[in-house]
């Protein structure tokens, strides 16, 4: 694996333009979806700094144009005091391991999206499906379908998302000796972490695991409806009844917890990559 540090001009070129392209169409969706709260001022710094990255054959930015993308990664944290802590945790969590690798200039070179490049088309298409049955609950007449629809992606989700930013949050973790110092099981929950056993699983791996096992009841009058979960199998003791409105949101909120967790990747990624081959001192 190649360093970053170890890239040639074009290859820095390549890397960059391709993140700064991905978070400028994040935050161009973003402020389709949320007129009033997200700017399109961000995707237009983005596209900027594309632009001037793309033709340049010098360094070329200034500490305050690099100094933007971080603020930007600030603003995804703080954005949604609901998941605040484990964005923080997560952000914390690579600026450990960023601090790691540069004090040591012998220790291998380290991607911070290895295992979710591996399993990027699985997401993409759990993603894609996760907006195509939102769409269709949220546009028609909720009854029983709705709920059922929700549990399905939800189940799709976790073992696609869920299950690959775990595991490259345990692949950071143990390639750098951060034992005992940061909780996966809290970083990925929406809420809060469930206790199975002797161990822990993340609330929206409880969710799943209850909904594979059929472990259980969807209530439905007219266009109300609410989930039922009692699960006691394997150590569990799972207990939680979600009304419509509260189902919906948490929902939605770990839509919003996954794709800026991911989004944070490309900022812990690309940062490194300006830094290093693009900053012009002055």
């Amino acid at each position: 694996m190649k360093k970053q540090t170890d890239f040639t001009l074009d290859e820095a070129k390549k890397a960059a333009t391709y993140h700064l392209s991905m978070l400028a169409s994040f935050m161009e969706s973003m402020h389709d979806q949320l007129v009033s709260k997200v700017p399109l001022n961000w995707a237009i710094t983005l596209r900027t700094i594309e632009a001037k990255v793309r033709k340049t054959s010098n360094p070329c930015l200034s500490h305050s144009e690099i100094r933007q993308i971080w603020d930007l990664a600030q603003q995804l944290i703080q954005a949604n005091p609901d998941i605040t802590l484990q964005l923080s945790l997560f952000w914390d969590l690579y600026d450990d391991v960023l601090k790691i690798l540069g004090s040591n200039r012998n220790v291998p070179g380290y991607a911070p999206q290895n295992v979710i490049n591996q399993l990027r088309p699985r997401i993409k298409n759990a993603d894609a499906l996760a907006e195509r049955i939102v769409s269709t609950v949220k546009n028609s007449v909720s009854d029983i379908r709705s709920p059922v629809a929700l549990l399905l992606v939800h189940l799709v989700r976790t073992e696609t998302i869920e299950y690959s930013l775990r595991k490259q949050l345990d692949d950071a973790i143990k390639r750098h000796g951060l034992q005992g110092k940061y909780d996966v099981e809290i970083i990925c929950s929406v809420g809060n972490k469930v206790r199975k056993g002797d161990e822990w699983r993340t609330d929206v791996r409880a969710i799943r695991d209850s909904t594979a096992h059929g472990q259980f009841e969807i209530h439905s009058s007219g266009d109300d409806w609410e989930i039922k979960f009692d699960n006691n199998e394997e150590g569990y003791n799972f207990h939680k009844r979600f009304s419509k409105k509260e189902f919906t949101e948490f929902f939605d909120l770990h839509t919003t917890l996954y794709k800026f967790q991911l989004h944070l990747l490309i900022i812990i990624e690309l940062l490194p990559i300006l830094v290093t081959h693009f900053y012009k001192q002055t």
